[in-house]
């Protein structure tokens, strides 16, 4: 008999293996530890569990990827909407973060945002922000799987004041500490090409060569970022990277909203990956990015929220319906992304974006366990023709019930086993009330 620390018995099993969305029906995952073990036909008396979950009328697929967010920015969540971008941004985001961020404000945004992941079925996250090192805490003791990116820029940061270099400390310590961790990976961020110069670029790519860290960084976001690169550098955004030497199969680049053919070129023959953030893009008025072009060559590309005063939400569920729809309204074609497409950028294609794919991203043997059960039983998801479509073009992330990741139970029945919800939430109340006041 095979023994196992968890097993599923899935009614509807989603593995996303190849990143195709074929369907099992009444099969098996058993896990052992922090890896899938087995995934088989259901057959009664052959397995022991140490625990079995019974999906019955759910689907079990794999946890999703927010390819790119600001987790604790669920604190400016529904703050100043519906300004222009510029004035939203300098006016209140900026100015608040410089007052009122710290290493406790960061702890707390991240704690709310986990609860937010979790609970709508994500197990992996790339973030970018300030006091990384935090924030890397709150992942880690939350059970989530994360590419964490402490932001660089050539300006002061609430964790850089005087502007002395701390973002590269905070790095050093979070690779010190995280050095051949499960579940955390330590990452570079140098914020945008229009908030680091070239000297500032060059430094965040040799500690990431050093230290064979992720490279992560914002790219062509707004018509303005494109036209100041061709004003002051005669060049793209992506064309002055590339330049720089600092694209590559460990460079990740968030929105591309504005690329060219010759960009996108560029993406894809040097490995660098592309992070599609639908709603925020849509929100800000940013503009929709081409991924249906993207996804006709070999580029790399998964989907993210961005953060929560961008978007205001951190549900990938929304934001698969949302970013297939774009892409067919954008093109005029209701075939520019399918749902089973929108869904593989959520799950195994996000994982390759991040570098993740051999271990996460799809449900197969002698892979890391990272797992979710997702509800039917409700009047939206029925009649079922198309899991894949009902899972895109349906669902809104509430019916996730369960989420496994690296073998262990994050949520179940809706029960989130990790985080104190009741405390992070007066937390975040108090951290409210300041916001207020700095607002009035």
């Amino acid at each position: 008999m095979n023994e196992f620390s968890l097993g599923l018995r899935c009614d509807y099993l989603l593995t996303m293996a190849k990143g195709k969305t074929a369907v099992l029906r009444d099969h098996f995952v058993g896990m052992d530890g922090a890896k899938i073990k087995t995934v088989a036909p259901w057959a009664q008396n052959q397995w022991h569990c140490k625990k079995l979950i019974i999906a019955k009328n759910q689907v079990v697929m794999p946890g999703l990827v927010n390819g790119h967010t600001h987790l604790p920015m669920t604190l400016f969540r529904g703050l100043a909407d519906d300004l222009p971008f510029h004035q939203w941004l300098h006016d209140y985001i900026l100015p608040i973060e410089a007052q009122l961020v710290d290493a406790e404000f960061v702890r707390v945004g991240t704690q709310l945002a986990a609860l937010e992941l979790i609970a709508s079925g994500v197990t992996t996250v790339c973030d970018m922000y300030f006091f990384e090192d935090q924030i890397a805490d709150v992942v880690d003791k939350a059970g989530m799987r994360g590419l964490l990116s402490e932001a660089i820029t050539d300006f002061p940061t609430p964790d850089d004041k005087k502007n002395e270099g701390h973002g590269f400390s905070i790095l050093n310590t979070m690779v010190e500490k995280y050095r051949g961790h499960e579940r955390i990976t330590p990452c570079v961020g140098p914020h945008s090409p229009y908030t680091c110069g070239d000297e500032s670029l060059r430094k965040s790519w040799a500690f990431a060569k050093k230290h064979e860290t992720p490279f992560v960084i914002h790219v062509a976001e707004t018509k303005i970022e494109v036209k100041e690169s061709l004003k002051k550098y005669s060049k793209t955004p992506v064309k002055r990277l590339y330049d720089l030497g600092v694209m590559g199969n460990k460079t990740i680049f968030a929105h591309c909203v504005h690329v060219s053919k010759d960009d996108i070129s560029l993406i894809a023959n040097t490995g660098t990956s592309v992070i599609y953030n639908p709603e925020s893009n849509m929100k800000l008025g940013a503009g929709i990015a081409p991924i249906s072009k993207m996804l006709k060559t070999a580029i790399k590309i998964g989907i993210g929220t961005d953060g929560s005063a961008s978007n205001n939400d951190q549900n990938l569920f929304r934001e698969m319906d949302t970013g297939a729809k774009l892409q067919k309204l954008s093109q005029a074609d209701n075939t520019a992304m399918t749902a089973s497409q929108a869904l593989n950028l959520a799950t195994l294609s996000g994982a390759e974006a991040l570098g993740l794919d051999k271990s996460i991203g799809s449900i197969e043997s002698g892979k890391l366990a990272d797992i979710i059960v997702v509800d039917l039983d409700s009047p939206h998801m029925r009649p079922l023709y198309d899991i894949a479509s009902q899972l895109v073009y349906s669902s809104g992330g509430s019916e996730v019930e369960t989420v496994i990741c690296h073998g262990k139970i994050l949520m179940e029945n809706k029960k989130i086993q990790t985080l104190n919800k009741n405390q992070i939430y007066k937390d975040v109340q108090y951290r409210q009330n300041q916001v207020l006041e700095k607002v009035k």
